[in-house]
């Protein structure tokens, strides 16, 4: 285990508490980090289903409430529930697939019955996670944060080229490189406050960039109304077992993801691997966490990637910061008005962050990896884990004849990588 004080691109660690002046400021620039993929799934639902713009707007509101309420849950580490380490939570963009066929076919309340059931299974799998210690090693939890992040790249550089409709714009361009450009010169300040802000302080450069460049669309924020509250059990709830099995499937692979998310925390803020209660409790909390959102109209939730690149790359892992970023997530979902101003942050500026943010995730689990010992064997698993899951994650066509809901797992990336390195990891024999 390294000493955290000798650690110097270290500013405050796990336990510290910055004051108010500082930890508002850094936890806006988490809240900034997540917000647009916090509001993906509902907006993606609401154009596949043609609801309104008010049913829109609600559906946001409870996306980010729960968010909140949540990262709070993850935060605190109350009786095993928790991990108690700086990790925001958030609507997962992994069930995308799933939640969208569900609701095609079924309608919301299927996904938000099967969300509820699929929470209470995680919550069942992190309790009895002592006992499947022999699967989750730091072997698999480097490969899986490795990646994570590797797979995340590429959405980053999507957003900073300009998205799917205006993809190489050079508008799009220059605006993620002046962001990416701000970021390195703050990160590089020998000042800990610049350093430790240098991701809000890219994003705002990029949006003052985006409104003289009259790209940014006001209207949202003055049809916002200044309070509302998500009400909860706004639909009725179906159970149906496709919808289920679908999402027990889909609650599996994100279970091993926060795992991979908490092991990328304590290596970066410690350097230690995670602890079996931070990983037990850290799961607890996502299968809580998702059965709570589906009560309050939100989609499952999990532990936020971009967030983890934030806390690495700023040298803040102060879990008192992210407490606060999970109120002012809960603040903004009673003020529509406030949202809609981070609502409407142009692609390319999220995008130049975005590169940072997971670019040192995929670092994070290769720290994680250097400190196993790299025979022949362990090669052979970091290999064909990472090569299957980021080719079948790039060439999503090669899986094209198979059975939908195992092509929406094939292709997400972290599920193969993991399930190919637990199975290599337990089938072939150690070297000793």
């Amino acid at each position: 285990m390294k000493d955290k004080a000798n650690r110097i691109d270290i500013i405050y660690g796990i336990e510290d508490k910055p004051g108010l002046l500082k930890g508002i400021p850094i936890a806006f620039q988490h809240v900034l980090a997540m917000f647009a993929a916090n509001i993906t799934v509902p907006i993606l639902l609401s154009s596949i289903l043609a609801l309104s713009a008010s049913e829109t707007t609600f559906l946001i509101q409870c996306a980010l409430l729960t968010a909140g309420i949540t990262t709070l849950i993850q935060v605190t580490k109350y009786k095993g529930i928790g991990s108690g380490l700086p990790i925001v939570m958030g609507t997962s963009n992994a069930f995308i697939p799933t939640i969208l066929v569900i609701a095609s076919n079924f309608g919301i309340g299927a996904v938000l019955g099967a969300s509820f059931i699929g929470g209470l299974f995680e919550v069942v799998l992190g309790k009895n996670l002592l006992r499947l210690k022999k699967i989750f090693t730091p072997l698999i939890a480097g490969i899986v944060v490795l990646t994570i992040g590797i797979t995340l790249i590429p959405v980053g550089i999507r957003q900073a080229a300009g998205g799917k409709t205006d993809m190489g714009n050079l508008t799009s361009l220059f605006i993620s490189t002046m962001v990416l450009l701000t970021i390195i010169l703050f990160n590089q300040s020998k000042k800990k406050l610049f350093k430790s802000l240098s991701i809000l302080m890219g994003l705002i450069v990029g949006y003052t960039i985006s409104f003289f460049l009259g790209i940014i669309d006001l209207s949202p924020i003055l049809e916002s109304s200044w309070v509302s509250f998500p009400t909860p059990l706004q639909y009725k709830w179906s159970f149906q077992p496709a919808a289920i099995i679908a999402m027990l499937f889909m609650y599996i692979a994100t279970a091993i993801e926060t795992i991979g998310d908490i092991s990328a925390v304590t290596i970066g803020a410690e350097g230690r691997a995670a602890t079996e209660q931070e990983m037990s409790g850290g799961v607890i909390a996502d299968g809580l966490g998702s059965s709570i959102s589906a009560i309050f109209n939100a989609f499952p939730n999990t532990s936020y990637t971009q967030n983890i690149g934030v806390v690495n790359l700023t040298g803040v892992f102060s879990r008192y910061s992210v407490k606060i970023g999970g109120i002012i997530l809960v603040t903004l979902a009673i003020l529509p008005k406030f949202g809609a101003l981070i609502a409407i942050m142009p692609e390319p500026v999220l995008g130049g962050a975005s590169i940072a943010m997971f670019s040192m995730v995929a670092v994070s689990g290769l720290s994680l990896l250097k400190d196993i010992n790299l025979d022949s064997r362990n090669i052979l698993i970091i290999a064909l884990s990472i090569g299957l899951g980021v080719g079948l994650n790039l060439v999503p066509e090669a899986t094209q004849q198979l059975p939908r809901d195992l092509r929406f797992f094939l292709t997400s990336g972290v599920g193969p990588a993991a399930l190919i390195a637990i199975i290599l990891n337990l089938l072939i024999p150690e070297n000793k």
